[in-house]
């Protein structure tokens, strides 16, 4: 059992009274510690928990701040929709989207798109949809996001202010585009 689910089992409480003795055994055959984080949290009061919810798969991810998921449970809830395949994805964009959470006070973040196949892409673009050619989105450093009960005016001020990379403004359909590239503005429907 790992720190973290030491620390789910002692903050629910849902465990029998020797069941925290027994992950302690359990980590210290595998050579872990029991780290001042898992004690300090029993009887005190959990992070507020961020959720993540892909509006494609219907998929739901709880993040606490600082305790990132593992990198390929992030890479196949952000996967793409269309083919279901996962990529590398950029790390820093749940720091993004859960910092832009924590700034509004807001518990959920609906992720409306992450990595996006080539040849989805390619779809898009034969549709007419406003999508770049070489799409940050293909590359897994790209995500579309928006914040319940945030306006997408508000999101977008506060995307620009974070100086990160690319920030799209897609006024029309709610949400705004945050990727990890060069700084840059624009506007889409």
């Amino acid at each position: 059992m790992s720190r973290l689910a030491l620390a789910l089992v002692l903050i629910a409480g849902t465990a029998s009274a020797d069941e925290p003795a027994k992950v302690k055994k359990d980590l210290a055959r595998s050579g872990k510690a029991v780290t001042t984080r898992a004690r300090a949290v029993a009887g005190t009061r959990p992070a507020k928990l961020v959720n993540l919810y892909n509006t494609w798969t219907h998929e739901w991810l709880a993040v606490e701040p600082g305790l990132w998921p593992a990198k390929p449970t992030l890479d196949r809830f952000l996967r793409d929709h269309y083919t279901s395949e996962p990529t590398a994805m950029e790390p820093r964009l749940v720091e993004i989207v859960v910092a832009a959470a924590q700034h509004f006070q807001a518990d959920t973040v609906l992720i409306v798109s992450a990595f996006r196949h080539e040849k989805y892409n390619l779809i898009l673009r034969k549709k007419g949809h406003q999508v770049a050619r070489d799409s940050a989105h293909t590359k897994g450093n790209a995500i579309d996001f928006q914040l319940p009960n945030v306006t997408t005016k508000a999101l977008h001020a506060w995307a620009r202010a974070q100086q990160i990379g690319g920030v799209g403004l897609y006024l029309d359909s709610g949400f705004i585009h945050m990727d990890t590239g060069k700084i840059r503005y624009w506007s889409g429907d």
